[in-house]
């Protein structure tokens, strides 16, 4: 006779199995995020494993519910089959679960996110993808996961050395108390009897994002994303529509262009011809006259001291596609992907290049990278660049120095001779590639294997062919009638540790100079990437077409937005907000001066701004 007790105790087991590889899970991201980690005191880290501990049992109750309801059942079916159901089950788990393991650890130090959905919207270019990846960091995450998968199936075979099913004669009502007791099991998967099921919310508990974040169930999290894909809606729900829209209004209204300072010399006989060069992952904190590190960056810090200077200028979001759509389309990021992976979405937006295509001027795109990435190839050709030079335009030995592309340093030169011959005027855009992973450059400045060390050098050679760039084109004639702009696309974590709810994170250059600039300043006004585009047409005396999120930088209620997957940053003179989507509220505590600010603005602004995404 089947002997209940054992058969559940096996089961048991199933569920302590999968305990243990989420614990070792942790132990592992903390190992991985050392520069944070080892910031936290022994309290933290105890209460990651702790207020963690529900949603670990969750996920391991999830992962229980398929093998007890076949064991319950196994009376009408023949053992060898369950046997040989539940091994193949648990080893497609593991195989999956270690694999998102390697994934989330190499991504989170540059997404500042856990793993989710979101990391697959590039998977329809293998060759790009794997562009990131080193060598060694391929090799370290294949060692990796086969190493958790052999420990994990050798642990399997050892604690279910018999089998998980028991043998014998199954009664009636013992398979009704089986399944009464598997259907208890929905109690801990929904985090136990509370009327709010469990959520990322549940398992916080400090006012770090990186501790919270280390608590949650990595796979918890990946699974919520999944079942969330298919389900396109606003997550930024805050108030009925029809208020979001009035609040909205109602401040743009207010929000009107003050004296607009005049940043660049205009002759009404000739055009400036204007350069835009947009630095991959720079962030304002490794520029010396910015606030940042010294040493790293010579020729930006130089570049600074000649210049108008924008203080507070800062990224909408964290990855290249929500930078270039925010700085090419005026359209700030969203809280989980941007406009430009969905070209359907982007045909009503003008793009900066058209605007000079308007007036004749000749356009031209560089990137040393595969361009069809990120689906930049179709935003960019929406702009109706008049000439692209991208990787497949340069000799293939220069495309294979580097995982990513052709180094930042080739293709400033080839961007420099074509200068020679540019018919003017010209609008022409660069677009750097070397300080993305694995940063793997030709040039050795910043010593050491750490992720920030190969950071550090990878922008400080993007920045030696940045120099040589301008030292080259200040001896051209053309230099007198141009606008060189230097930006980013988005700012890094790096050098930190820095949290990604930092405003710091998103703070990145907006440097004018060039022959038609003659000022030098600092200007201290708040404004953000989506503003740029209009900014510029204005400054070149030029109307802009109506845009609902793109504003001049000189309005008289300056402020800036960011946005990461799980919640987006407000930033206005009195303080900075971070607004918290776990917990549907603001989290940071401003200060005194930021007790005046009315907080239905910025969220009417994300409503509205996802609404505005979702009726396109």
């Amino acid at each position: 006779m089947d002997s209940l007790p054992n058969q559940l105790f096996r089961l048991f087991k199933y569920f302590v199995f999968w305990m243990i590889f989420f614990w070792l899970e942790k132990v592992l991201f903390l190992v991985s995020n050392l520069n944070q980690s080892s910031q936290l005191s022994v309290r933290e880290i105890i209460g990651i494993f702790e207020y963690g501990l529900i949603m670990d049992v969750s996920m391991a109750c999830y992962l229980l519910l398929l093998p007890a309801l076949l064991i319950t059942f196994r009376g009408f079916l023949p053992l060898p089959f369950i046997s040989r159901f539940l091994w193949t089950y648990t080893l497609l788990l593991i195989t999956g679960a270690s694999a998102l393991v390697v994934l989330d650890l190499g991504l989170f130090p540059h997404w500042g996110t856990r793993v989710n959905i979101s990391a697959f919207n590039y998977i329809d270019d293998p060759v790009a993808m794997a562009a990131s990846v080193s060598i060694t960091d391929l090799t370290l995450g294949l060692l990796l996961m086969g190493g958790l998968i052999t420990v994990f199936l050798f642990l399997y075979k050892k604690m279910f050395s018999g089998g998980m099913v028991s043998s014998g004669e199954v009664k009636w009502y013992v398979i009704l108390l089986q399944l009464f007791l598997v259907a208890t099991l929905i109690i801990p998967i929904r985090g136990g009897f509370d009327t709010s099921p469990l959520n990322l919310s549940s398992v916080a508990f400090s006012s770090k994002l990186f501790v919270n974040q280390a608590a949650s169930n990595y796979l918890w999290n990946f699974g919520k994303s999944l079942e969330k894909r298919n389900k396109l809606s606003n997550p930024c729900e805050y108030m009925p529509k029809e208020q979001s829209v009035q609040l909205f209004d109602e401040f743009m209204k207010k929000n009107t262009l003050i004296q607009r300072p005049r940043l660049i010399r205009l002759n009404p006989e000739k055009q400036p011809n204007v350069i835009l060069i947009i630095l991959e992952s720079f962030s304002n904190k490794i520029i010396a006259p910015l606030g940042g590190l010294h040493g790293i960056a010579p020729n930006l810090d130089s570049l600074c001291t000649k210049s108008t200077v924008f203080t507070s200028f800062y990224s909408t979001g964290n990855r290249s596609d929500r930078g270039i759509s925010a700085v090419m389309g005026g359209y700030p990021s969203l809280l989980s992907t941007s406009i430009m992976v969905y070209p359907e979405k982007t045909r009503n937006l003008t793009l900066l290049p058209e605007y000079f295509n308007r007036r004749n001027y000749n356009t031209s795109f560089y990137y040393g990278g595969d361009i069809n990435f990120y689906n930049l190839k179709s935003f960019v050709l929406q702009g109706k660049y008049g000439k692209l030079v991208t990787k497949s335009d340069f000799p293939s030995e220069l495309g294979r120095m580097s995982k990513w592309g052709v180094p930042d340093g080739y293709v400033f030169e080839q961007a420099l001779e074509d200068l020679t011959k540019e018919k003017t005027p010209f609008m022409k855009t660069i677009y750097t590639i070397s300080s993305h992973p694995p940063f793997d450059v030709p040039y050795s400045k910043i010593k050491g294997n750490s992720m920030e060390a190969k950071y550090l050098n990878s922008v400080a050679y993007t920045d030696s062919c940045l120099g040589a760039f301008i030292d080259g084109f200040r001896k051209s004639p053309l230099w007198e009638n141009t606008l060189l702009i230097v930006t980013a696309d988005h700012g890094t974590m790096e050098p930190g540790p820095t949290d990604i709810t930092d405003p710091a994170s998103y703070r990145i250059p907006m440097i004018w100079s060039g022959g038609v600039v003659d000022s030098v300043q600092h200007i201290e006004t708040i404004t953000m990437q989506s503003d740029f585009g209009t900014s510029l047409v204005h400054q070149l005396g030029w109307e802009t077409d109506s845009s609902r999120f793109s504003k001049d930088f000189f309005t008289s209620h300056p402020y800036a937005f960011f946005m990461l997957d799980s919640g987006w940053g407000y930033i206005v003179p009195e303080g900075n907000f971070y607004f918290d989507q776990n917990v549907k509220n603001f989290v940071r505590e401003p200060g005194d001066k930021g007790n005046s600010v009315d907080l239905s603005f910025p969220k009417a602004y994300m409503q509205v701004l996802h609404d505005d995404f979702l009726s396109r």
